[in-house]
């Protein structure tokens, strides 16, 4: 045998594989120019700028010119480059109607349909989400691995009601989840967990964690889509409540309730609840508590655009009664938030059940224009409500960097807007429009300047 032959193709193998390996570990460099920045927290743009992203994370931003090998440069024209959208309180799986997917489809249904329509959420604009509780895990998993496209989910996981709240959406003859020898549907082993008294409810906050939750969704008061629970009602009992909120705690996380009126958010807040989610029904008094616990507030006004034939066609002669009711405290519980000063708003929408209501899902920033001022609403969309996300402690499914800003260090969770939103936010409805580019953890999902 030829041994310099042998050493001499034993070192082209071992040259090959090498080079091989270092081109498949090279990051992948993509450098915006001619770009103004809107960063998530200052009202002020950094004009002309440059934005270099490596990988999945913001690696520089810079007024001055970047020469960076080998990247992708993308002209920005002006336009201005700000972070992904976060909606903070979605359902995921919930596309349609909840007595449809109840009664008329099965799981499989579910999971294709909300695949569906969580690439066209990632569309609108929305990069990161707070999904307040469905079967979303499944979901976010098979994004994160690649398998679908959508935003970055944090789940909750099913929610937690007590028998007769808002997590009841059994018939009239179905027998308990918890009663001994019943079968729990899919509803109830992975939508909704019926708990009553500590010990139940110490166990379904466990499970959902078990699962995968990253905070836990706790129903504290009376809803709208739910037919056996009045807008009144209290739902759970204080102790029940600290239950919840302790077992979070004991896994670095947190607790959102859903809730409308005053005794349930004050409840909410003596029990250490940080999400107070909904809160239209709010007075005077619970503003106050929430400004002096300094907790999250986490409202929806895309029900301002609705009338009530639609609502009344659309929920039925029982529910749209307790709609309109909360309907009408929307606007009163703005001027609340104002005129308090409550800071820790972040932006959600809590559309479901309708994937043509979901296309809607940007109309929220006209309506929160009612109130608050371009720069305000943008900032509740973007960095308020990564400051929300990261609530999740140890359990944040995304720790590499924080989301919602535009700092070095940061995930790439990216649009380039046609127009200036900081001075009229009203570019960010029609987003087919007005966004040019998306891209989320460094991937770029439209450009239109190609």
């Amino acid at each position: 045998m030829n041994v310099s032959k042998y050493l001499l193709a034993a070192a082209s193998v071992f040259a090959f594989s090498t080079s091989t390996s270092l081109a498949q570990d090279a990051a992948v460099q993509t450098l915006f120019t001619n770009v103004n920045v809107f960063d998530g927290v200052n009202e002020a743009l950094i004009e002309n700028a440059n934005v270099l992203v490596v990988d999945n994370l913001i690696a520089e931003v810079s007024i001055e010119p970047l020469a960076i090998a080998n990247a992708q440069i993308i002209d920005g024209g002006g336009r201005t480059l700000m972070p992904g959208l976060i909606d903070a309180h979605v359902h995921m799986a919930i596309t349609e109607p909840v007595a449809d997917l109840r009664d008329n489809f099965d799981w499989m249904y579910w999971g294709a349909v909300s695949t569906i329509e969580a690439e066209k959420m990632l569309l609108r604009g929305f990069t990161s989400v707070r999904d307040a509780g469905g079967p979303a895990i499944g979901l976010q998993k098979a994004i994160d691995r690649g398998k679908a496209v959508g935003p970055r989910i944090y789940p909750s996981g099913p929610v937690i009601s007590q028998t007769s709240g808002h997590g009841e959406h059994r018939h009239y003859t179905e027998p308990h989840p918890n009663f001994e020898g019943a079968s729990p549907s899919f509803f109830n082993q992975h939508v909704e967990f019926l708990a009553d008294g500590v010990p139940e409810v110490l166990r379904a906050t466990r499970e959902a964690l078990r699962l995968g939750a990253s905070q836990i969704k706790v129903m504290a008061g009376g809803g709208v889509s739910s037919s056996v629970d009045p807008l009144h009602t209290v739902q759970f009992l204080p102790e029940e409540l600290e239950a919840a909120v302790k077992a979070a705690a004991d896994w670095d996380t947190y607790v959102l309730v859903h809730v409308y009126n005053d005794e349930s958010i004050l409840r909410s807040i003596e029990a250490g609840v940080q999400s107070i989610d909904h809160a239209q029904l709010m007075t005077e008094v619970s503003a106050q508590a929430i400004k002096d616990a300094d907790v999250w507030v986490v409202p929806f006004f895309s029900l301002l655009g609705l009338d009530a034939e639609t609502v009344t066609k659309a929920l039925g002669p029982l529910a749209a009664p307790k709609f309109l009711e909360v309907q009408g405290g929307a606007r009163n519980q703005m001027r609340l938030l104002k005129e308090f000063g409550i800071e820790k708003v972040a932006f959600s929408t809590d559309i479901i059940g309708d994937p043509v209501a979901l296309t809607k899902q940007n109309d929220e920033f006209k309506y929160r224009l009612e109130q608050w001022s371009s720069y305000e609403v943008l900032m509740q969309a973007t960095s308020k409500a990564g400051e929300l996300l990261a609530l999740s402690g140890k359990l944040n499914p995304y720790p590499e960097g924080p989301l919602g800003v535009i700092v070095e260090g940061a995930y790439a969770d990216i649009l380039l807007v046609d127009g200036n939103p900081v001075e009229d936010a009203m570019v960010m409805t029609d987003y087919e429009n007005n966004f040019d580019l998306i891209m989320k953890d460094g991937v770029i999902y439209k450009n239109t300047l190609e």
